[in-house]
């Protein structure tokens, strides 16, 4: 039997800073416990006996088929043809905010 997660209100609060959210307390609870059931689920798969499974990186037999990239000229904007409904603009780039 795998051992029971133990995952503290500061850890749910770290791990919510880190994606930049604010939880409520009752969330922290909330997300807590969800996190101590994702984490004892993947603790119980972690025992399980692989040895005889063939690794794989996905479970089916698809395969990509890829092609070549082709430049079609007639599609290609030039520079100031991008730029030219731009609100704001700065030595031929766009400005635009930060998104951080």
């Amino acid at each position: 039997m795998a051992k029971k997660t133990e995952i503290t209100e500061e850890e749910v609060k770290h791990i919510a800073s880190l994606a930049r959210i604010i939880l409520s307390q009752e969330e922290i609870k909330k997300y807590k416990e969800q996190l101590i059931r994702i984490f004892d689920y993947i603790n119980q798969i972690s025992l399980m006996k692989t040895k005889k499974v063939i690794e794989t990186s996905h479970p089916t037999n698809i395969t990509n088929i890829f092609r070549e990239d082709e430049i079609d000229d007639s599609k290609i904007l030039k520079q100031e043809e991008a730029l030219s409904n731009a609100v704001k603009k700065k030595n031929g780039y766009f400005v635009v905010k930060a998104i951080f």
